[in-house]
Order: structure tokens, then C-alpha cells, then sequence
């Protein structure tokens, strides 16, 4: 019982980390291939850059986590 709350506890915090550090790689590429610049040059919030970042990386996040999972449950 305690080995499949460490395997729990140990995959949803890596799974966090890998949320974070792939939020934040996704958004600098969407911005890079899609840059928030108004007709006129000025910069604007892009939300859309954020959405789609956030919504891929919740979902590899998730298949991250189930992953990572099964594998350091077959460790222990």
C-alpha cells in the first residue's frame, strides 16, 4: 500500500514539473511560429498562444503521468 502511494506521489510530482516546463517551451513556440504583432507592429497578449499551450500540455501531462506510472509501479 505504501509503495503505490510513493509510486503515486512520485509520478504526479514529476508529472507537475513536466506540465510546467512544457507549458512554457509550447508557449515560446507558438509565439515564436505565431507572434502576437497587430497589423500596425504593436504586441498584444496573445491568449490564444496560452490556450493551446496549456491544453497540450494538460493532456501529455495526463498521458505523462500514466506512463510514468506503470513504470515505478513495476520497479517496486
Amino acid at each position: 500500500m505504501i509503495n503505490s502511494m510513493k509510486a503515486t506521489f512520485a509520478s504526479l510530482f514529476m508529472s507537475i514539473i513536466f506540465f510546467i516546463f512544457e507549458g512554457v517551451i509550447l508557449y515560446f513556440l507558438f509565439d515564436y511560429f505565431n507572434p502576437p504583432i497587430t497589423e500596425d507592429g504593436h504586441k498584444y497578449m496573445p491568449i490564444g498562444n496560452i490556450f493551446y499551450s496549456i491544453i497540450i500540455s494538460f493532456i501529455a501531462s495526463v498521458l505523462f503521468f500514466i506512463l510514468i506510472r506503470k513504470y515505478i509501479k513495476r520497479k517496486f
